[in-house]
């Protein structure tokens, strides 16, 4: 197979050998491949949107001193910067020009703080649970391993952008917790065999797809070490080909799990122990909890992801005043450590411990949306009130993790039902939890100003239901049913004057029951209920209806 382009880079200069000539380029002109080498380095840049740059900062497990981030923000104040909280617990600079990037860089390496490996064919941040090791259902503590997974890359030669693809890694050790990782190429989930807990290990998820089971069992000393195995299993046999076709799920998918474990063995020291019981349970997000200690967990929110300096500074305040410790969260939230008492001091940003937004228009050039400002046109309240977790992408690589929601949003624009405007596809029925689905395209287009009334109507059906959880709902009433079927019920819910109450029947038996309305519009001919469904969007979308 040929190499593609940036393999053909690598072959000439490893990007760990680049560092020498950082501060001998032109920062206004540059080409493809230096825009690789600096994501090496941390450092973003697109040829759309040439004159802005970003820096993204790791953070191992989320955990951040609180002079760390007095460090950053006098960085951001100087130079008049934005600073944003990804999904991945990371921090991201933002506002930065040719003129500066590189000096911001160099503040951030003098300051000890790393954006080292933070973009391209590397391991990204490892992430796990903001209460790892505090929550009452915390089994293992992870974050010493996620600090020997990270030396075993961090700003190595061999490492450094030579992986086929990027690579994203998590570990949780909490047996209850509203978060969910199986999205991740690599996962360690929290594990019991016999009476020992453990990881068992899930391989090849990413944005549109969910980490399959390995059939491995790893004690928590044996993690770094398993780690480096499948590390080396996937940089010596990964695809190098077609860059669309890199990533681990893409190996799996051509050579087999079997195979590929056959890889890691290959590289790992240790006896191969069979999977053990998987602990994945749910709770819904809280703003106070009680951790292990007795002390209080608080879940500081911030405008998914957007947190101004001023309010950051108030926060570290009372942290240093308070004696706490912070950590950053996958929800785009800051998590306070060691409150003596069950109270929430900080106004509520609503929606926020709901709604992953990735970083719109406003901070990347590939979002048709301003993501973060148009959450307004969401039914937050019934979110929030539901517990439902919504996923919402300014475009299909999926950083708002629209797959792995009860709701997956993704902002496009359209001409189909008039003037061209802004419209979302909508996703429905993740079996995010245990990682037995990714949300189902649904809608392929839906107009932005209807998207509420649609994402109401829906949660309505959730509600007569009579489900406590809407990620179960979508198992017992959605899923058993063709994606096209969901498409037209809802269509009709919206569209007739009595609308149908979904029940747990057939496919066949509620489509009868539609065909029972006078005013339904049946077609003769409607394979797969093609006909019906585009009968309904438009007399329901089109500007002129």
């Amino acid at each position: 197979m040929k190499p593609n382009k940036i393999e053909r880079l690598k072959s000439e200069l490893r990007p760990s050998d680049f560092r020498e000539r950082l501060f001998t380029l032109d920062m206004s002109d540059l080409d493809e491949g230096a825009r690789f080498y600096l994501k090496n380095y941390g450092i973003y840049n697109i040829k759309l949107m040439p004159e802005k740059f970003m820096l993204r900062i790791r953070v191992a497990g989320g955990r951040i001193e609180r002079q760390t981030l007095e460090a950053i923000i006098t960085i951001v104040k100087a130079h008049g910067l934005e600073l944003l909280l990804t999904a991945r617990a990371q921090i991201e600079l933002h506002g930065l020009t040719a003129s500066n990037v590189l000096k911001v860089w160099q503040e951030l390496q003098e300051e000890n703080i790393t954006t080292l490996q933070t973009l391209t064919d590397n391991f990204r941040n490892i992430v796990t649970d903001p209460y790892d090791g505090a929550a009452k259902e915390s089994q293992v503590e992870v974050y010493p391993l996620i600090l020997q997974m990270q030396a075993l890359f961090l700003d190595k030669a061999e490492w450094m952008g030579m992986l086929p693809r990027k690579f994203n890694a998590a570990i949780s050790g909490t047996a209850v917790t509203p978060m969910h990782f199986y999205g991740n190429d690599l996962y360690f989930a929290l594990a019991q065999q016999e009476d020992t807990w453990g990881f068992n290990l899930y391989l090849g998820g990413k944005n549109s797809e969910v980490a399959q089971p390995a059939g491995l069992f790893v004690l928590p000393h044996e993690v770094p070490v398993m780690f480096e195995a499948v590390a080396k299993a996937y940089r010596a046999y990964g695809l190098r080909g077609s860059r669309a076709k890199t990533r681990l799920f893409h190996l799996l998918s051509e050579i087999g799990m079997e195979a590929f474990v056959g890889k890691i063995k290959l590289f790992y020291p240790y006896a191969i122990r069979p999977q053990g019981k998987t602990t994945n349970g749910k709770r819904h997000a809280m703003v106070v909890q009680e951790l292990k200690d007795g002390t209080f967990g608080l879940c500081y929110q911030t405008r998914f992801g957007k947190i101004d300096t001023g309010s950051l500074e108030a926060l570290l305040s009372y942290v240093h005043s308070n004696d706490l410790q912070m950590r950053l969260g996958v929800d785009q939230n800051i998590y306070i450590l060691g409150m003596k008492e069950k109270i929430s001091p900080f106004e509520p940003v609503q929606g926020a411990s709901h709604i992953t937004a990735c970083a719109g228009s406003g901070y990347c050039a590939l979002s048709l949306w301003d993501i973060k400002a148009e959450t307004a046109y969401l039914p937050i309240e019934k979110i929030e009130a539901h517990n439902i977790q919504v996923g919402f992408s300014g475009c299909l690589k999926g950083c708002g993790r629209h797959h792995h929601s009860d709701i997956g949003l993704v902002g496009l624009r359209t001409n189909i039902f008039g003037d061209t405007q802004k419209a979302a596809r909508v996703f429905l029925g993740g079996e995010y939890t245990e990682g037995k689905a990714t949300a189902r395209l649904i809608f392929h287009a839906v107009p932005l100003q209807h998207l509420g009334k649609l994402l109401t109507c829906v949660i309505e059906t959730f509600e007569e239901s009579g489900e406590k959880d809407f990620e179960t709902f979508c198992r017992r009433y959605l899923n058993p049913y063709s994606t096209n079927f969901v498409t037209l019920w809802f269509l009709a819910r919206l569209y007739l004057q009595t609308p149908p109450e979904l029940e747990q029947l057939s496919e066949e038996a509620l489509y009868e029951k539609l065909l029972t309305h006078q005013d339904f519009p049946r077609s003769g001919s409607d394979e797969n209920y093609i006909e019906s469904i585009k009968a309904m969007m438009h007399f329901l979308w089109d500007d002129t209806a």
